[in-house]
């Protein structure tokens, strides 16, 4: 791990001066005047196509991983530092809140990567 101590670093504080700047100069003032006038679309369709681009960039990520459980967490881990972690340090999200919409993204993406697992065809990519 020591040897890749030096690009995590770097990482991290690239990672920290993008965000930052993006967040006071682009994202929030941005934010700051656009109030939403109500939902786009109803819930259920809003589930609906929010489901099927997660499966797209889910398919992807399994395609370049070559494994569906490792994509399935991959996604299920990097949703809940965006939304549970993150949220839950800047106090836009409680505890148990956060705990619990952990727990239904990590059992929630194991089931679709499961699912996905059992009918992926790893042959069919090479054929067609």
């Amino acid at each position: 791990m020591s040897e890749r101590m030096k690009p995590i670093l770097a990482a991290v504080v690239t990672g920290i001066v993008v965000n930052y700047l993006g967040l006071t100069y682009f994202f929030g003032p941005i934010a700051a005047n656009d109030a939403p006038s109500g939902p786009l679309v109803p819930p259920a369709a809003s589930l609906i196509v929010v489901s099927i681009l997660l499966m797209l960039l889910y398919d992807w990520v399994v395609q370049e991983m070559g494994h569906a459980m490792k994509g399935a967490i991959t996604v299920a881990i990097s949703q809940i530092l965006l939304v549970d972690v993150f949220y839950l340090l800047n106090g836009q999200r409680g505890l148990a809140a956060a705990a619990a919409s952990a727990v239904l993204l990590l059992g929630g993406w194991a089931v679709v990567g499961m699912v996905y697992g059992m009918l992926w065809d790893r042959g069919a990519e090479a054929v067609g």
